[in-house]
């Protein structure tokens, strides 16, 4: 088989497939599926917005669902893992979905996308774009468009990052299509570039010489290590010897002085 219809094969498989889990998962407020493949099989990931009524109880629900996936739609030994979305108002799937049930109960299509679009907003999302396209207001067909913040529209950013959803609303006049694109907060994109500040390395402590000390004061610390210490008699006994000799030595000089004379 060409790979071109291998590849066609694939899409209406994962087409319907999405259309069979929006529609059977439509009380429990399906948000989108994941699949990817592992070693032990085939992991999906179903996010809702209440997780009991997938389960059902004593997870009868959801047993039933892993046996139609398996064997009407032909996926390798299913793992379906049931994911809570916690903040709804992100979710533009789920935001399509009401905006488009406001639509029906009879609420005028401004006032719905404006309600919807602040909801949006006020969740902490960087951008969103509702667009309502159909017999909106008379009998032609024309489109409506509501947005606020940033929202990448083209490139590969807006298909990782962005979140799309799709709902149809059937009123008397006709069907109505809302389209709702949503950029969730916390989004890096590649254009968005931070520059780390480099931290200056402490420099080490330059080592100071050490001064040499006087060469005076050494040598009398060695004198006074070397000399032997006196004991406090001798130094007694040497005191009055001293002050006799300084007498004699005055006595001598007067002595001179007179024979001068």
């Amino acid at each position: 088989m060409p790979v071109e219809r291998v590849i066609i094969k694939q899409g209406m498989k994962r087409t319907s497939l999405e259309a069979f889990l929006e529609k059977e998962l439509e009380r429990a407020g399906y948000g989108g599926v994941e699949i990817k493949r592992v070693p032990m099989g085939t992991r999906i990931a179903l996010y809702v917005e209440r997780p009991g009524i997938v389960i059902g109880r004593k997870g009868r629900s959801i047993k039933d669902l892993t046996d139609v996936l398996e064997k009407e739609y032909g996926i390798e030994h299913p793992q379906v893992e049931v994911v809570e979305i916690k903040t709804p108002e992100l979710s533009a799937p789920v935001m399509a979905k009401r905006l488009a049930f406001m639509l029906e109960r009879g609420i005028n299509f401004r006032r719905a996308g404006h309600i919807i679009l602040r909801r949006i907003m006020h969740a902490g999302a960087r951008g969103a774009e509702i667009v309502i396209s159909g017999k909106i207001s008379g009998e032609r067909h024309r489109s409506d468009r509501f947005y606020d913040g940033y929202l990448k529209k083209a490139g590969e950013p807006a298909l990782k990052l962005v979140s799309y959803g799709f709902a149809v609303a059937k009123l008397k006049p006709g069907v109505l299509g809302v389209k709702v694109r949503i950029m969730p907060p916390g989004v890096r994109l590649p254009d968005e570039i931070k520059f780390k500040e480099e931290k200056a390395e402490p420099k080490p402590a330059e080592a100071k010489p050490a001064e040499p000390a006087p060469l005076a004061e050494e040598v009398t610390e060695e004198i006074a290590a070397e000399a032997p210490e006196e004991k406090p008699e001798e130094a007694a006994v040497k005191e009055p010897e001293e002050a006799g000799g300084q007498e004699l030595a005055e006595g001598e000089e007067k002595s001179g002085d007179t024979q001068s004379g």
